[in-house]
């Protein structure tokens, strides 16, 4: 499972090549290591990862929820699919 935070949505339009980009900058998800998964949940922590991609890239939402009273703990809501 590869999950992703998105930060910044552009459009960068290249006028000697007439080319238009739509990119997405991302921040990246991983696994936490121990009990990767809680409640049936994956347990996803943010890590420092960031990438420009393709907005057409982008193939599912995911409903990813800060675990409360924990620091940079994630889980991915599964349930509302």
């Amino acid at each position: 499972m590869n999950s992703i935070k998105t930060l910044l949505i552009a459009t960068i339009k290249i006028i000697e090549q007439n080319t238009t980009l739509n990119l997405a900058l991302i921040q990246w998800y991983d696994f936490k290591k121990a009990d990767q998964y809680c409640y049936g949940c994956p347990r996803l922590k943010l890590i420092n990862s960031f990438n420009f991609i393709d907005v057409e890239a982008i193939q599912d939402i995911v409903h990813i929820i800060p675990r409360f009273n924990s620091n940079n703990e994630y889980f991915v809501n599964k349930y509302i699919f």
